[in-house]
Protein backbone atom coordinates (compact mmCIF):
# COMPACT_ATOMS: atom_id res chain seq x y z
CA UNK A 1 0.00 0.00 0.00
CA UNK A 2 1.50 3.21 -0.87
CA UNK A 3 1.77 6.24 1.36
CA UNK A 4 -1.33 7.98 -0.34
CA UNK A 5 -3.34 5.17 0.38
CA UNK A 6 -2.43 5.28 3.99
CA UNK A 7 -3.29 8.81 4.22
CA UNK A 8 -6.63 8.19 2.93
CA UNK A 9 -8.63 10.45 5.89
CA UNK A 10 -6.76 13.62 4.37
CA UNK A 11 -8.93 13.44 1.32
CA UNK A 12 -11.50 14.09 3.95
CA UNK A 13 -10.09 17.29 4.59
CA UNK A 14 -10.81 17.28 8.47
CA UNK A 15 -13.52 15.72 9.08
CA UNK A 16 -13.89 12.28 10.78
CA UNK A 17 -14.54 8.91 8.97
CA UNK A 18 -18.07 7.71 9.31
CA UNK A 19 -18.60 4.11 10.82
CA UNK A 20 -19.23 2.98 6.92
CA UNK A 21 -16.24 5.08 5.96
CA UNK A 22 -13.79 3.69 8.40
CA UNK A 23 -14.86 0.14 7.39
CA UNK A 24 -15.26 0.32 3.45
CA UNK A 25 -12.35 2.28 2.88
CA UNK A 26 -9.26 -0.15 4.19
CA UNK A 27 -11.19 -3.22 2.48
CA UNK A 28 -11.61 -1.23 -0.86
CA UNK A 29 -7.80 -0.68 -0.61
CA UNK A 30 -6.66 -3.78 0.19
CA UNK A 31 -8.12 -4.55 -2.69
CA UNK A 32 -11.56 -6.80 -1.68
CA UNK A 33 -14.39 -6.36 -3.05
CA UNK A 34 -17.05 -5.06 -0.88
CA UNK A 35 -20.54 -5.20 -0.20
CA UNK A 36 -21.93 -2.08 1.69
CA UNK A 37 -25.29 -1.67 3.79
CA UNK A 38 -25.34 1.80 5.69
CA UNK A 39 -28.23 4.27 6.30
CA UNK A 40 -28.72 6.85 3.59
CA UNK A 41 -26.75 10.26 4.55
CA UNK A 42 -23.88 8.00 6.05
CA UNK A 43 -20.93 8.81 3.71
CA UNK A 44 -21.45 5.67 1.17
CA UNK A 45 -20.39 8.06 -1.59
CA UNK A 46 -17.10 9.20 -0.44
CA UNK A 47 -16.79 5.45 0.82
CA UNK A 48 -16.20 4.39 -2.83
CA UNK A 49 -14.64 7.51 -4.65
CA UNK A 50 -12.27 7.75 -1.79
CA UNK A 51 -10.10 4.67 -2.68
CA UNK A 52 -10.22 5.78 -6.16
CA UNK A 53 -8.89 8.90 -5.69
CA UNK A 54 -6.43 7.33 -2.76
CA UNK A 55 -5.07 4.54 -5.71
CA UNK A 56 -4.46 7.51 -8.22
CA UNK A 57 -6.98 5.99 -10.41
CA UNK A 58 -9.64 8.00 -12.71
CA UNK A 59 -7.13 10.43 -14.11
CA UNK A 60 -7.34 12.05 -17.41
CA UNK A 61 -7.04 9.51 -20.21
CA UNK A 62 -7.67 9.45 -23.80
CA UNK A 63 -11.22 8.96 -25.66
CA UNK A 64 -13.84 7.21 -23.70
CA UNK A 65 -11.30 4.45 -21.83
CA UNK A 66 -12.58 5.11 -18.05
CA UNK A 67 -10.21 3.55 -14.97
CA UNK A 68 -13.77 3.77 -12.85
CA UNK A 69 -17.36 2.84 -13.62
CA UNK A 70 -20.11 3.54 -11.38
CA UNK A 71 -23.50 2.60 -12.34
CA UNK A 72 -26.22 4.75 -10.93
CA UNK A 73 -30.22 4.20 -10.99
CA UNK A 74 -31.38 7.18 -12.10
CA UNK A 75 -29.74 10.47 -13.90
CA UNK A 76 -30.10 12.61 -10.95
CA UNK A 77 -28.19 10.47 -8.24
CA UNK A 78 -25.49 9.83 -11.58
CA UNK A 79 -24.80 13.87 -11.32
CA UNK A 80 -24.80 14.10 -7.66
CA UNK A 81 -22.04 11.48 -7.51
CA UNK A 82 -19.85 12.98 -10.97
CA UNK A 83 -19.62 16.41 -8.84
CA UNK A 84 -18.89 14.34 -5.27
CA UNK A 85 -15.56 12.92 -7.61
CA UNK A 86 -14.64 16.55 -9.31
CA UNK A 87 -14.39 17.79 -5.92
CA UNK A 88 -11.77 14.97 -4.72
CA UNK A 89 -9.72 16.56 -8.16
CA UNK A 90 -11.27 13.04 -9.71
CA UNK A 91 -11.78 13.40 -13.83
CA UNK A 92 -15.37 12.20 -13.72
CA UNK A 93 -18.30 12.36 -16.45
CA UNK A 94 -21.56 11.48 -16.54
CA UNK A 95 -23.23 9.03 -19.42
CA UNK A 96 -27.28 9.15 -19.04
CA UNK A 97 -30.08 9.65 -20.71
CA UNK A 98 -31.59 13.12 -21.71
CA UNK A 99 -28.99 14.41 -23.27
CA UNK A 100 -27.89 13.76 -26.79
CA UNK A 101 -24.78 12.20 -28.78
CA UNK A 102 -23.10 15.02 -29.11
CA UNK A 103 -23.07 16.05 -25.38
CA UNK A 104 -22.59 12.67 -24.12
CA UNK A 105 -19.52 12.34 -26.08
CA UNK A 106 -18.06 15.99 -24.73
CA UNK A 107 -19.06 15.26 -21.20
CA UNK A 108 -17.38 11.93 -21.01
CA UNK A 109 -14.17 11.44 -23.70
CA UNK A 110 -10.98 12.06 -21.53
CA UNK A 111 -12.68 11.16 -18.18
CA UNK A 112 -10.99 8.56 -15.91
CA UNK A 113 -14.20 8.22 -13.71
CA UNK A 114 -17.83 7.31 -16.05
CA UNK A 115 -21.14 7.69 -14.06
CA UNK A 116 -23.80 6.41 -15.71
CA UNK A 117 -27.45 4.44 -15.90
CA UNK A 118 -27.83 1.30 -17.25
CA UNK A 119 -29.85 2.04 -20.47
CA UNK A 120 -27.25 3.90 -21.75
CA UNK A 121 -23.93 2.80 -20.89
CA UNK A 122 -24.88 -0.52 -22.22
CA UNK A 123 -25.83 1.16 -25.75
CA UNK A 124 -22.49 2.74 -25.75
CA UNK A 125 -20.86 -0.65 -24.86
CA UNK A 126 -22.73 -2.10 -27.57
CA UNK A 127 -21.48 0.62 -30.24
CA UNK A 128 -18.23 -0.04 -28.96
CA UNK A 129 -18.19 3.60 -28.17
CA UNK A 130 -17.08 3.04 -24.73
CA UNK A 131 -14.26 1.00 -23.73
CA UNK A 132 -13.69 -0.55 -20.83
CA UNK A 133 -10.43 -2.36 -21.26
CA UNK A 134 -8.78 0.06 -18.70
CA UNK A 135 -11.53 -0.31 -15.93
CA UNK A 136 -10.25 -1.30 -12.83
CA UNK A 137 -13.08 -0.20 -10.33
CA UNK A 138 -16.52 -1.15 -10.64
CA UNK A 139 -19.33 0.74 -8.49
CA UNK A 140 -23.22 -0.13 -8.05
CA UNK A 141 -24.76 2.76 -6.35
CA UNK A 142 -28.03 1.90 -4.82
CA UNK A 143 -27.14 -1.77 -5.88
CA UNK A 144 -30.66 -3.34 -4.88
CA UNK A 145 -32.59 -1.16 -7.12
CA UNK A 146 -29.70 -2.19 -10.05
CA UNK A 147 -30.07 -5.66 -9.22
CA UNK A 148 -33.70 -5.59 -9.43
CA UNK A 149 -35.57 -7.02 -12.29
CA UNK A 150 -35.87 -3.65 -14.28
CA UNK A 151 -32.19 -3.43 -14.40
CA UNK A 152 -30.41 -6.48 -13.75
CA UNK A 153 -29.96 -7.74 -17.99
CA UNK A 154 -28.43 -4.26 -18.88
CA UNK A 155 -25.98 -4.24 -15.36
CA UNK A 156 -25.30 -7.82 -15.72
CA UNK A 157 -24.43 -6.89 -19.55
CA UNK A 158 -22.20 -4.17 -18.24
CA UNK A 159 -20.48 -6.22 -15.32
CA UNK A 160 -19.87 -9.30 -17.93
CA UNK A 161 -18.95 -6.61 -20.59
CA UNK A 162 -15.75 -5.15 -17.87
CA UNK A 163 -14.68 -8.60 -17.29
CA UNK A 164 -14.17 -9.61 -20.07
CA UNK A 165 -12.51 -6.22 -21.57
CA UNK A 166 -10.80 -5.82 -19.13
CA UNK A 167 -6.90 -6.12 -18.90
CA UNK A 168 -7.44 -7.24 -14.94
CA UNK A 169 -10.42 -8.53 -13.52
CA UNK A 170 -12.11 -5.34 -12.38
CA UNK A 171 -12.93 -4.64 -8.36
CA UNK A 172 -16.27 -4.64 -7.98
CA UNK A 173 -17.94 -2.34 -5.22
CA UNK A 174 -21.97 -2.52 -4.25
CA UNK A 175 -23.62 -0.19 -1.80
CA UNK A 176 -27.10 0.96 -1.01
CA UNK A 177 -29.16 1.27 2.37
CA UNK A 178 -31.06 -1.49 1.66
CA UNK A 179 -30.40 -5.05 0.72
CA UNK A 180 -32.49 -7.59 0.80
CA UNK A 181 -31.32 -11.10 1.39
CA UNK A 182 -32.17 -12.51 -2.00
CA UNK A 183 -29.87 -9.86 -4.13
CA UNK A 184 -26.52 -10.94 -2.31
CA UNK A 185 -27.10 -14.17 -3.78
CA UNK A 186 -27.25 -12.33 -7.19
CA UNK A 187 -24.37 -9.32 -6.38
CA UNK A 188 -22.00 -12.50 -5.20
CA UNK A 189 -22.30 -14.09 -9.07
CA UNK A 190 -20.49 -11.01 -10.04
CA UNK A 191 -17.82 -10.48 -7.00
CA UNK A 192 -14.81 -12.70 -5.69
CA UNK A 193 -15.45 -13.43 -2.03
CA UNK A 194 -16.74 -9.98 -1.25
CA UNK A 195 -16.49 -8.32 2.42
CA UNK A 196 -19.87 -7.76 3.88
CA UNK A 197 -20.26 -4.80 5.74
CA UNK A 198 -23.48 -3.61 7.27
CA UNK A 199 -23.82 -0.53 9.38
CA UNK A 200 -27.35 -1.14 10.36
CA UNK A 201 -29.85 0.74 12.78
CA UNK A 202 -31.36 -1.02 16.16
CA UNK A 203 -33.61 -3.09 16.12
CA UNK A 204 -33.57 -6.10 13.98
CA UNK A 205 -36.17 -6.58 10.84
CA UNK A 206 -38.49 -9.28 10.50
CA UNK A 207 -36.49 -11.27 8.07
CA UNK A 208 -32.68 -11.23 9.59
CA UNK A 209 -30.97 -11.98 6.61
CA UNK A 210 -32.53 -8.66 5.13
CA UNK A 211 -30.26 -5.67 6.02
CA UNK A 212 -32.73 -2.27 5.97
CA UNK A 213 -30.73 0.81 7.32
CA UNK A 214 -32.40 3.66 7.64
CA UNK A 215 -32.66 7.35 8.96
CA UNK A 216 -32.46 6.33 12.34
CA UNK A 217 -32.35 9.90 13.96
CA UNK A 218 -35.58 10.86 12.14
CA UNK A 219 -38.64 11.53 13.95
CA UNK A 220 -41.04 9.01 12.46
CA UNK A 221 -44.78 9.65 12.82
CA UNK A 222 -48.33 8.52 10.96
CA UNK A 223 -51.31 10.56 10.61
CA UNK A 224 -54.51 9.72 9.69
CA UNK A 225 -56.36 11.38 6.72
CA UNK A 226 -58.68 10.88 3.96
CA UNK A 227 -58.46 10.74 0.20
CA UNK A 228 -60.47 14.57 0.21
CA UNK A 229 -58.45 15.72 3.04
CA UNK A 230 -54.78 14.62 2.33
CA UNK A 231 -53.27 17.54 0.41
CA UNK A 232 -55.25 20.01 2.87
CA UNK A 233 -53.36 17.99 5.93
CA UNK A 234 -50.15 18.25 4.37
CA UNK A 235 -50.00 21.74 3.56
CA UNK A 236 -50.36 22.41 7.13
CA UNK A 237 -47.39 19.52 7.82
CA UNK A 238 -45.57 21.86 4.89
CA UNK A 239 -45.89 24.91 6.75
CA UNK A 240 -45.12 24.13 9.98
CA UNK A 241 -41.71 22.62 8.62
CA UNK A 242 -40.96 25.63 6.97
CA UNK A 243 -42.24 28.15 9.31
CA UNK A 244 -38.45 28.95 9.65
CA UNK A 245 -36.03 30.17 6.80
CA UNK A 246 -34.29 27.64 5.15
CA UNK A 247 -34.52 24.30 4.70
CA UNK A 248 -36.91 22.06 2.45
CA UNK A 249 -39.45 19.42 2.33
CA UNK A 250 -39.55 16.18 0.19
CA UNK A 251 -43.19 14.78 -0.97
CA UNK A 252 -43.72 11.25 -2.19
CA UNK A 253 -46.67 10.25 -4.81
CA UNK A 254 -46.87 6.88 -5.99
CA UNK A 255 -47.41 7.73 -9.62
CA UNK A 256 -45.96 10.38 -12.40
CA UNK A 257 -50.03 11.52 -12.75
CA UNK A 258 -50.39 11.90 -9.02
CA UNK A 259 -47.23 14.13 -9.05
CA UNK A 260 -48.54 16.26 -11.52
CA UNK A 261 -51.66 16.76 -10.15
CA UNK A 262 -50.96 17.29 -6.48
CA UNK A 263 -48.09 19.84 -7.48
CA UNK A 264 -50.99 21.79 -9.19
CA UNK A 265 -53.00 21.65 -6.51
CA UNK A 266 -50.28 21.94 -3.56
CA UNK A 267 -48.69 25.49 -5.11
CA UNK A 268 -52.98 26.55 -5.06
CA UNK A 269 -52.57 26.09 -1.35
CA UNK A 270 -49.18 27.12 -0.35
CA UNK A 271 -49.13 30.60 -2.77
CA UNK A 272 -45.69 31.84 -1.26
CA UNK A 273 -43.82 28.60 -2.04
CA UNK A 274 -42.01 27.06 -5.08
CA UNK A 275 -43.49 23.36 -5.70
CA UNK A 276 -41.03 21.88 -7.58
CA UNK A 277 -42.57 18.42 -9.43
CA UNK A 278 -39.94 15.45 -10.29
CA UNK A 279 -40.69 12.68 -12.15
CA UNK A 280 -39.52 10.12 -14.89
CA UNK A 281 -41.37 12.12 -17.62
CA UNK A 282 -40.00 14.97 -17.55
CA UNK A 283 -36.95 16.09 -19.88
CA UNK A 284 -33.35 15.69 -18.42
CA UNK A 285 -33.47 20.08 -18.85
CA UNK A 286 -36.59 19.64 -16.39
CA UNK A 287 -35.14 17.73 -14.04
CA UNK A 288 -31.84 19.46 -13.91
CA UNK A 289 -34.01 22.68 -13.06
CA UNK A 290 -36.03 20.95 -10.45
CA UNK A 291 -32.93 20.11 -8.82
CA UNK A 292 -31.14 23.61 -9.25
CA UNK A 293 -34.19 25.58 -7.63
CA UNK A 294 -34.06 23.11 -4.33
CA UNK A 295 -30.29 22.96 -4.05
CA UNK A 296 -30.14 26.96 -4.35
CA UNK A 297 -33.35 27.57 -1.53
CA UNK A 298 -35.19 28.99 -4.98
CA UNK A 299 -38.17 26.00 -4.17
CA UNK A 300 -38.17 24.21 -0.78
CA UNK A 301 -40.86 22.03 -1.75
CA UNK A 302 -40.14 18.82 -3.64
CA UNK A 303 -43.17 16.41 -4.98
CA UNK A 304 -41.57 13.01 -6.66
CA UNK A 305 -42.09 9.50 -7.21
CA UNK A 306 -39.31 7.56 -6.12
CA UNK A 307 -37.30 8.37 -8.51
CA UNK A 308 -36.08 11.08 -5.35
CA UNK A 309 -36.08 8.02 -2.61
CA UNK A 310 -32.54 6.72 -4.11
CA UNK A 311 -29.50 8.29 -3.26
CA UNK A 312 -30.28 12.36 -4.03
CA UNK A 313 -28.81 14.69 -1.36
CA UNK A 314 -30.55 17.72 -0.42
CA UNK A 315 -29.90 20.26 2.12
CA UNK A 316 -31.41 20.43 5.21
CA UNK A 317 -34.77 18.41 4.61
CA UNK A 318 -36.48 18.98 7.35
CA UNK A 319 -40.06 16.92 7.01
CA UNK A 320 -40.22 13.48 4.75
CA UNK A 321 -44.09 12.69 3.73
CA UNK A 322 -45.33 9.58 2.10
CA UNK A 323 -48.91 10.91 0.66
CA UNK A 324 -49.03 7.50 -0.65
CA UNK A 325 -47.60 4.51 0.93
CA UNK A 326 -44.78 3.06 -0.29
CA UNK A 327 -44.82 -0.36 -2.28
CA UNK A 328 -42.20 -2.07 -0.69
CA UNK A 329 -40.47 -1.61 2.77
CA UNK A 330 -37.57 -1.07 0.97
CA UNK A 331 -38.45 1.99 -0.97
CA UNK A 332 -40.65 3.09 2.24
CA UNK A 333 -36.55 3.37 3.72
CA UNK A 334 -35.06 4.84 0.92
CA UNK A 335 -37.70 7.84 0.94
CA UNK A 336 -37.33 7.88 4.95
CA UNK A 337 -33.84 8.41 4.01
CA UNK A 338 -34.14 11.84 2.38
CA UNK A 339 -34.14 13.49 6.02
CA UNK A 340 -32.43 13.64 9.25
CA UNK A 341 -28.66 13.44 7.31
CA UNK A 342 -25.41 13.79 8.40
CA UNK A 343 -26.20 14.37 12.25
CA UNK A 344 -29.37 16.81 11.31
CA UNK A 345 -33.09 16.34 12.73
CA UNK A 346 -35.49 15.59 10.73
CA UNK A 347 -39.21 13.75 10.68
CA UNK A 348 -40.58 11.09 8.18
CA UNK A 349 -44.42 11.21 8.34
CA UNK A 350 -46.73 8.54 6.64
CA UNK A 351 -50.17 10.26 5.80
CA UNK A 352 -52.33 6.95 5.67
CA UNK A 353 -55.63 6.98 4.07
CA UNK A 354 -58.22 3.67 4.72
CA UNK A 355 -57.47 2.71 1.11
CA UNK A 356 -54.16 2.23 2.24
CA UNK A 357 -54.32 0.44 5.22
CA UNK A 358 -53.55 -2.80 4.48
CA UNK A 359 -50.25 -2.01 1.98
CA UNK A 360 -49.27 -0.03 5.03
CA UNK A 361 -49.41 -3.36 7.40
CA UNK A 362 -47.61 -5.22 5.14
CA UNK A 363 -44.90 -2.45 4.21
CA UNK A 364 -44.46 -2.01 8.27
CA UNK A 365 -43.98 -5.21 9.49
CA UNK A 366 -40.87 -5.84 7.22
CA UNK A 367 -39.76 -2.39 9.16
CA UNK A 368 -36.84 -2.57 11.80
CA UNK A 369 -38.51 -1.06 15.01
CA UNK A 370 -36.15 2.01 15.32
CA UNK A 371 -38.05 2.96 11.54
CA UNK A 372 -41.78 2.75 12.57
CA UNK A 373 -44.09 5.17 13.93
CA UNK A 374 -46.02 4.55 17.14
CA UNK A 375 -48.56 1.85 16.25
CA UNK A 376 -52.34 3.55 16.25
CA UNK A 377 -55.51 1.58 16.63
CA UNK A 378 -57.43 2.66 13.50
CA UNK A 379 -54.79 1.76 11.42
CA UNK A 380 -55.69 -2.02 12.11
CA UNK A 381 -59.26 -0.89 11.33
CA UNK A 382 -58.87 -3.10 7.44
CA UNK A 383 -62.15 -2.65 4.92
CA UNK A 384 -60.70 -5.15 2.66
CA UNK A 385 -63.61 -3.75 0.16
CA UNK A 386 -61.64 -0.60 -0.22
CA UNK A 387 -57.57 -1.40 0.17
CA UNK A 388 -56.31 -0.08 -3.40
CA UNK A 389 -53.72 -2.12 -4.38
CA UNK A 390 -50.01 -1.26 -5.89
CA UNK A 391 -48.04 -2.97 -7.76
CA UNK A 392 -44.91 -4.99 -5.69
CA UNK A 393 -41.52 -5.67 -6.94
CA UNK A 394 -40.83 -8.87 -7.85
CA UNK A 395 -38.16 -11.36 -6.36
CA UNK A 396 -34.96 -10.97 -8.67
CA UNK A 397 -34.07 -14.29 -10.35
CA UNK A 398 -30.54 -15.28 -11.14
CA UNK A 399 -28.92 -13.17 -14.03
CA UNK A 400 -28.55 -16.33 -16.47
CA UNK A 401 -32.48 -16.99 -15.90
CA UNK A 402 -33.75 -13.25 -16.27
CA UNK A 403 -31.65 -12.66 -19.62
CA UNK A 404 -33.26 -15.65 -21.14
CA UNK A 405 -36.79 -14.83 -20.05
CA UNK A 406 -37.82 -13.21 -23.16
CA UNK A 407 -37.68 -10.37 -25.31
CA UNK A 408 -35.58 -7.19 -23.98
CA UNK A 409 -38.04 -6.00 -21.54
CA UNK A 410 -41.30 -5.35 -20.94
CA UNK A 411 -42.56 -1.84 -20.64
CA UNK A 412 -42.09 -1.68 -16.93
CA UNK A 413 -38.23 -2.57 -17.88
CA UNK A 414 -38.00 -0.51 -20.33
CA UNK A 415 -39.17 2.81 -18.69
CA UNK A 416 -36.72 1.99 -15.49
CA UNK A 417 -33.77 1.82 -18.26
CA UNK A 418 -34.59 5.10 -19.61
CA UNK A 419 -34.13 6.60 -16.50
Amino acid sequence: MTDKQHNWQALLQGRTPTPVQAQAIPALLRGEDVVTTARTGSGKTLAFLIPAAARGLGRAVRGMQPEVLIITPTRELAVQVRDVARELNLSAGRITGGITPQATRAEATGKGVIVGTPGRLKDLITKRELNLSRVQYVVLDEADELLSLGFLRDVGDILRAAQAQARTRPQVAMASATFPAELRSVAEQFMNRPTRIDVNVPGAPAVPQDVLAGASDATHLLVHTTRDDLLDTVAEHVRTALAAPGGCVVLFSRTKHLVKRRAQKLTTLLPHEVVAPLEGNMDQKKRERTMTLLREGQSRILIATDIAGRGIDLPEVRLVVHLDVASTAEDHVHRSGRTARAGQPGTNLVLLTPEQRQLWQSVRRKLPQALQPPVTPEEKQIDPAIQETQGRKQTPRPPQQATRGGPAGSTANAQRRRR
